[in-house]
């Protein structure tokens, strides 16, 4: 009975870390990936993800104020082939053709999202 136990126990485990593995691992590639790319150890993220159909991962970074990151909680797009995209800060404001290249930006972005991360 102790046998069955123990050999029931073992795999229990087996599946339990085989679970991780496939849940979490590819989340904690991203997240290391992006680090690496910002060069910023104190970065925090949130809400990352990891699609297998694409390859791509999605979230949101917070590197603090590191020169040249952007500021504050930005979400970001890591693509299969190392490439990392950030949400445009651009405000849309000014002249009606720099409202147009911001708009542009944006939903360039979101349709990079939506093809992407959902």
């Amino acid at each position: 009975m102790k046998a069955v136990a123990s050999i029931l126990a073992g795999i229990a485990v087996f599946a339990g870390c085989l679970a991780a593995w496939w849940f979490y691992w590819p989340a904690w590639k991203v997240e290391a990936h992006v680090r690496e790319q910002l060069r910023v150890g104190t970065a925090t993220f949130s809400g990352v993800k990891y699609n297998r159909v694409t390859g791509a991962g999605c979230g949101y970074v917070n590197a603090g104020n590191s020169r040249g990151l952007p500021q504050g909680t930005t979400h970001f797009v890591l693509l299969p082939d190392g490439s990392l995209k950030f949400d445009p800060s651009d405000r849309v404001t000014g002249s009606t053709l720099q409202q147009l290249e911001a708009l542009r930006k944006h939903s360039d972005y979101l349709a990079l999202v939506y093809a992407r991360c959902a």
